[in-house]
């Protein structure tokens, strides 16, 4: 029997470092990982579709890290990493609100962490010839105050009944920010575009989370939108 490797070689993939190759197949482990702690959500749960929505474009951009063009596997790999951080902060989330259980999401979180680790440091040469460094502080997920870290060191775990925001996941400012100059990069160039138009450009997260950054700018008063819900069109102010 062929080695799996050598027949996605012969289609003339992942020609360009067998780590993409060990990349590609655990990052198909991990979202059908995600796909299973998920079927008992609801799906009435956002949450839930939106777990899913990411890690298919997780699996997507994977794929695209076999590019050769040193531009676009730059690209690639800060779309992997930004997705990876997103889907960590869900699972948290869906820990947290008693959706999936702190087992599960514990190693998928884990799992996509040491995947991380394991491209950040495969990649470190490429990434230098490149023209950017990712810094220890671009993986940030979330922090913990000195009670938190006091109560987890001394195995105490929380109540039901009580929720430390301590420990509450947050989506590192690199990338809310990098969303945010994609937006207005595009209103730019067009005026009046529906969160569709936005979609189609930017495709390292989900519709819902577009639609939450053009809701915070129209708040902010940086774009202004017209319409109602679905038939709502953004504009620069």
């Amino acid at each position: 029997m062929k080695n799996t490797n050598n027949d996605y070689k012969e289609l003339g993939l992942f020609n360009n470092g067998e780590y993409l190759v060990f990349s590609f197949k655990k990052t198909e482990k991990i979202i059908s990982a995600i796909y299973l702690v998920t079927n008992l959500i609801k799906d009435n749960e956002p949450i839930k579709w939106e777990l899913r929505e990411g890690s298919m474009s997780l699996l997507s951009v994977s794929m695209s890290l076999n590019g050769s063009d040193i531009v676009d596997k730059s690209k690639s790999l800060q779309s992997f990493f930004s997705l990876s951080i997103h889907i960590i902060s869900l699972l948290k989330i869906a820990s947290v609100s008693c959706l999936i259980s702190n087992m599960n999401s514990s190693m998928i979180v884990d799992e996509i962490n040491l995947l991380i680790e394991y491209i950040k440091k495969e990649s470190s040469i490429f990434s230098s010839s490149a023209g950017f460094i990712l810094s220890d502080s671009f993986f940030a997920t979330d922090t913990l105050s000195a009670e938190g870290t006091k109560r987890h060191d001394s195995n105490q775990k929380p109540s039901h009944s009580t929720v430390s925001f301590s420990q509450k996941p947050i989506v590192s400012k690199d990338v809310k920010e990098s969303r945010k100059n994609s937006i207005l990069a595009i209103l730019k160039k067009d005026s009046n575009l529906t969160i569709k138009d936005f979609v189609k450009v930017i495709s390292d997260c989900s519709e819902k989370t577009i639609q939450r950054e053009l809701i915070a700018l129209v708040e902010k008063g940086i774009i202004k939108r017209n319409g109602e819900r679905r038939w709502s069109t953004y504009s620069l102010a």
